[in-house]
């Protein structure tokens, strides 16, 4: 074999999962074991086994050791422009539980998307979202008590939360404006969706608005990078005045 030694122990590990040497969902050998058959260091194990955790071959169970994924739990795609479409019509099969619900004091950076005084009373509510029984993500809504006050726990863990929060309260949500970037995970993180410590987390901002241009809600959704893809589309509105 050619190539850097954490490669070659990637494809052998690789070849071996497809053939089912190392059975779906069973657990890999420890990275101890590993070092020892491949006479490679221990660094050069956990390279090549961080690089099947982010090509989505093994999952990386925190304290327990690193897992052959069963294909069937593959990369979820998140279409952001979508989401509650694809949750009610079952592309997204989503479970939610609600973590918290409390009421937060702002700090600067939501009291600067909701338009309020920093230290405002909030509505905090804290969801982990699963497919399968695997973690996908944890968000967090902040919501002001003149919006929040018609939310009910039941509908707080419900993925639908947005299309029955509309229906049941006649809030017109109009916007959404996105920001996403990447972090690494942080402790919570890796408690709360049950991963290792290099896994990398898509964090998205949703500030919701309504007709008025009115903040109702920031929600802040934290994406495990192993499992999931973010997606999104807009249209394209031509301006006849541009073209002849």
């Amino acid at each position: 074999m050619s190539g850097p030694l954490y490669r070659q122990v990637y494809n052998v590990l690789q070849e071996r999962m497809g053939s089912q040497f190392y059975p779906r969902k069973s657990a890999l050998p420890s990275e101890l074991k590993l070092a020892d058959e491949f006479g490679v260091s221990l660094i050069t194990v956990r390279r090549a086994i961080h690089e099947l955790v982010l090509d989505g071959l093994v999952d990386n169970h925190q304290g327990k050791g690193n897992f052959v994924r069963d294909p069937a739990q593959g990369v979820v795609v998140v279409a952001m422009s979508s989401f509650t479409r694809d949750v009610a019509s079952g592309r997204l099969r989503l479970v939610r539980t609600l973590m918290e619900d409390k009421v937060v004091r702002a700090s600067d950076q939501v009291a600067g998307k909701l338009r309020v005084q920093p230290g405002s009373m909030l509505r905090l509510l804290v969801r982990l979202d699963c497919e399968g029984g695997v973690p996908l993500s944890v968000d967090e809504a902040y919501t002001p008590p003149a919006f929040a006050s018609g939310i009910t726990p039941e509908m707080a863990a419900s993925p639908l939360f947005l299309k029955l929060w509309q229906e049941s309260v006649r809030i017109g949500l109009s916007r959404i404006d996105y920001e996403i970037h990447v972090e690494a995970a942080s402790d919570r993180d890796r408690i709360a969706m049950e991963i290792a410590q290099d896994v990398p987390i898509l964090v998205t901002g949703e500030l919701i608005s309504d007709p008025s241009g009115r903040p109702v809600t920031w929600i802040v959704t934290r994406y495990r990078g192993d499992r999931c893809r973010l997606s999104g589309g807009a249209v394209l509105v031509q301006n006849d005045n541009e073209h002849s």
